[in-house]
């Protein structure tokens, strides 16, 4: 336990969309003024999907890359918590005490205002400032952050992203929308027309964007390239799997293997079925040109 405490935002964080970006600049400032370090304490997988798999919720990004990406918004810690059945089973009451108090020792909350936790979601945030003053640990609610009347939530960027309102999307993220991962080997179609792709496959349960063609820009290295991407099931040559093709322009050499972040700018078309090879050829260089005249 660290005997001087911490300040501890709460929440699911996928996506790590403009709310919760509030909730994590809320707890570094209130932190900050009360001497304590920062963690953000969520779970590695969505709660919903271990209590209602019937309905399980498609997640924005990976659990790896929310890692990745709330560790970059400058917390000491970034806490990623298996949820069990076991944990799904614990009262509020029993979470606060054993998690956050007895594991963690909370001096300071930060959470959402439709925060909820505890077995059948029972806690809210009253009890939370309730249970928080018991045991001498401060507790915000932070406001909800709106666009034009619409909450920005994690469910509404998963309904942008499955429209292909890329420019939307990203701006509730904060940021622009990404998939990565190591290239895999496809099945060359693109080298055999000259226009190379690399090809990346989601992990599981991770929501894919709507099918189409898409502005795209791709970092290699720390380099990044105008790109543009296809997100579909390739229906020139009958295919039926989704998947991620990018072409990186001006780039020559095999990107397999490499690790690659593909960041979404804007949807420039649907996704089409042509009539041959050639006819799709002649659509992708289309497509090439107008991403010129796109940036």
């Amino acid at each position: 336990m660290n005997l001087t405490g911490w300040g501890i935002a709460l929440g699911y964080f996928d996506g790590v969309h403009l709310g919760h970006r509030k909730l994590v600049e809320t707890l570094c400032r209130q932190s900050k003024k009360m001497g304590l370090r920062t963690m953000v304490y969520t779970f590695e997988n969505h709660p919903q999907n271990v209590v209602n798999p019937k309905n399980s919720v498609p997640l924005i990004y990976s659990p790896e890359e929310k890692y990745r990406i709330l560790c970059e918004l400058g917390v000491d810690r970034v806490e990623m918590a298996p949820f069990d059945v076991g944990v799904s089973q614990m009262s509020p009451e029993g979470f606060f005490e054993e998690v956050l108090v007895k594991k963690h020792n909370i001096k300071y909350g930060v959470v959402g205002f439709n925060f909820r936790f505890g077995k059948g979601g029972k806690g809210d945030v009253v009890l939370l400032k309730s249970l928080g003053e018991k045991a001498g640990a401060k507790i915000d609610v932070v406001e909800p952050v709106m666009l034009k009347g619409q909450l920005i939530s994690s469910s509404y960027i998963r309904q942008l992203l499955a429209e292909g309102d890329i420019k939307k999307a990203n701006y509730c993220l904060g940021s622009r929308y990404f998939v990565s991962g190591r290239v895999e080997k496809g099945k060359g179609r693109g080298n055999g027309m000259g226009i190379p792709t690399a090809n990346i496959r989601m992990p599981e349960g991770v929501l894919y964007p709507a099918r189409g063609v898409y502005a795209t820009s791709t970092l290699i290295e720390g380099k990044r390239y105008r790109s543009i991407t296809n997100v579909g099931i390739n229906p020139t040559f009958n295919g039926n799997r989704m998947g991620i093709e990018t072409h990186v322009c001006g780039l020559e050499r095999d990107l397999y293997d490499r690790f690659i972040r593909v960041e979404f700018i804007d949807k420039m078309r649907e996704e089409k079925q042509f009539k041959n090879r050639e006819e799709l050829r002649r659509q992708i260089e289309l497509d090439i040109k107008n991403l010129e005249n796109y940036f």
